[in-house]
């Protein structure tokens, strides 16, 4: 089947622009909407969900606990605090009277901080979606906290605490553990690999006339869904769920998939739907990782398929090195690894999962312990705004100069010369 490009023509293009500008205005009405219906008074006073809560102590010595909350109604996401310290888990219901009266509509948009006056636990007998049993399933299987609180981020994207994300980005690995394009991936093939000599069993006797790979695919997007809903739409889960739905709607139609078209057409989309993404930095890393991986299929797809899966990773790597640095400075020469981790996640990811519902997720814990506190110098690398602008134009460019793409490729290698 020839593949045709997404848009024939320019009025197809406006067309499409049209409809995604029309969703915004309506995404950004109902948006103003909720804004008005939390501010209509200087006092808020709602139920929540628990997403995040950690405990700090300020310069005096005070102890505190910050929470951050998903509203119910509106969906926002407020950070706040409370001078009383509680072991509140996360997914947990509580009941919030926070000071709205200097929230703008930007900070709504953002996420915003509202000072708490009372904020209390729970209980309903019918809580929205309660995921902390398998939050507990996680647990119980570990004796190690770290390593708990690693799995339960890998499964179900929940927050790490400082010390976690430390060892995390010491490796260069942050992109892994944040659930994404990879889990997608992975998820889907061993959906496939296990229920399409099932499907093919039932569809020789009973409906040969079905497609296998279409019929599997809606099975595969469903239980990409439900996933989703559970893990609470995380941003790069979200976009690279959409891209799926959007590629196997365009291949159907015989429209090519792996196209830089369809990468800005699911990023404009998921942000006319969601404008609060457009602050969301994970959503950003997923665009810009998927958009040079397109990059690199778009230059160098003539070379041999084993050649280019040992190089795409380490091409990856690289050109993400400007991006990521302008936003977190830390260095260390275990992130060059990183490549490598990547290829290892592939076998360790389902693993990790077949593991826990053998209920036999421990035995890999004293090897991921020894992998996390693996002794290394940290440096710094970073760049200025202006860099970043001006890289991700080149970085534009290259899509129809070669030589723009090396260019790139040569600054970030370079760069890792100037570390500090």
């Amino acid at each position: 089947m020839q593949n045709v490009p997404l848009f024939v023509s320019k009025k197809e293009f406006f067309l499409t622009l049209a409809v995604v500008l029309f969703v915004a205005s309506c995404s950004l009405f109902f948006e103003f909407y909720h804004f008005q219906k939390l501010t209509q008074n200087a006092l808020h006073v709602n139920t929540a969900t628990v997403l995040n809560h950690y405990t700090k102590t300020n310069e005096k010595g005070r102890t505190y606990d910050v929470f951050k909350l998903k509203l119910d109604g509106s969906g926002a996401e407020v950070y706040t605090t409370s001078w009383r310290v509680t072991s509140t888990p996360l997914k947990s219901r509580v009941k919030v009277k926070l000071k709205v009266d200097k929230v703008t509509f930007l900070d709504y948009l953002k996420g915003f901080f509202a000072p708490s006056l009372s904020l209390y636990e729970i209980y309903e007998d019918d809580p929205p979606l309660d995921v902390k049993p398998l939050y507990r399933w996680v647990e119980h299987q570990h004796e190690n906290e770290t390593i708990a609180e690693l799995y339960k981020t890998l499964l179900f994207a929940t927050p790490i605490s400082k010390e976690l994300r430390e060892e995390v980005q010491k490796w260069g690995i942050s992109h892994l553990i944040a659930i994404s394009g990879y889990n997608v991936g992975v998820i889907s093939f061993l959906l496939f690999f296990f229920l399409k000599p099932l499907y093919q069993f039932f569809q020789s006797r009973y409906f040969p006339y079905r497609n296998v790979n279409a019929d599997l695919t809606v099975v595969v997007l469903v239980v990409l869904f439900a996933y989703m809903v559970i893990i609470d739409f995380v941003p790069s889960f979200l976009r690279a769920f959409a891209m799926s739905v959007l590629g196997f709607f365009f291949y159907s139609r015989g429209i090519k998939v792996l196209s830089f078209q369809m990468l800005g057409l699911t990023s404009l989309g998921l942000l006319a739907l969601f404008p609060a993404l457009l602050f969301s930095l994970s959503f950003w890393f997923s665009v810009a990782g998927v958009f040079y991986l397109f990059l690199f299929l778009h230059h160098f797809q003539s070379l041999n398929r084993w050649v280019l899966l040992g190089i795409i990773d380490l091409g990856v790597f690289l050109l993400m090195v400007p991006i990521v640095h302008t936003f977190f400075p830390v260095f260390t020469f275990l992130q060059l690894t990183s490549p490598l981790s990547s290829l290892v996640f592939i076998v360790f990811y389902p693993l990790g999962v077949l593991l826990h519902v053998m209920n036999l997720g421990g035995i890999l814990d004293a090897y991921l312990l020894d992998f996390l506190h693996v002794k290394t110098g940290s440096y710094l690398l970073s760049f200025p705004w202006w860099i970043l602008v001006l890289y991700v134009g080149v970085s534009l460019v290259a899509i129809r100069y070669k030589v723009a793409l090396y260019g790139c490729l040569g600054f970030a290698f370079l760069s890792l010369f100037f570390i500090q």
